[in-house]
């Protein structure tokens, strides 16, 4: 028999309630983000029909994802206004492992020539525990030395898996 409800704490929860806010057209932001931190504080936690859960899974994380006082609600509209400061690198936003793994060297390689700024691929190998030479200041022996320091670990991971 098949479980129709599903119960959330924590993280989880706090996306569900956000969304399920964010949905609502007929109130205004400021007074959605108020009512999801004050509902994220007050509720430990739920249980959520699976319909409504596989749906919030699926749906990014709201505007609110953080809890804010109101005072802060206008710097980070002001903040959001600002369209000429770029969103700051994330070194997570692919797994070189898994692309290595699944689509190849060359797949790797694409991906990391998508990446202009050195200081976001030492940020990438670091992060990835990828065994690479940080001092290396051109931007194609860089990424020459990510792909071969993730075949490396890749092999590692295979020898102590045999």
């Amino acid at each position: 028999m098949a479980r129709t409800t599903k119960q959330l704490s924590g993280g989880g929860k706090d996306k569900l309630l956000r969304g399920l806010i964010a949905a609502e057209t007929s109130i205004t932001a400021a007074a959605a983000l108020r009512l999801g931190d004050a509902m994220c504080a007050a509720i430990a936690d739920v249980r959520v029909r699976r319909e409504a859960w596989e749906t919030s899974r699926n749906q990014p994380p709201s505007p609110g994802a953080h809890s804010m006082s109101p005072a802060s609600i206008s710097t980070e509209a002001a903040a959001t206004a600002r369209s000429d400061v770029p969103p700051p690198f994330d070194p997570f936003v692919f797994s070189a492992l898994a692309v290595l793994t699944k689509q190849g060297a060359a797949a790797l390689a694409a991906r990391l020539a998508a990446i202009a700024e050195l200081a976001d691929l030492r940020q990438l190998a670091q992060s990835q525990h990828l065994a690479i030479d940080l001092a290396m200041t051109d931007l194609g022996a860089l990424r020459a030395a990510i792909v071969a320091a993730t075949e490396a670990r890749l092999a590692e991971r295979r020898a102590a898996a045999s």
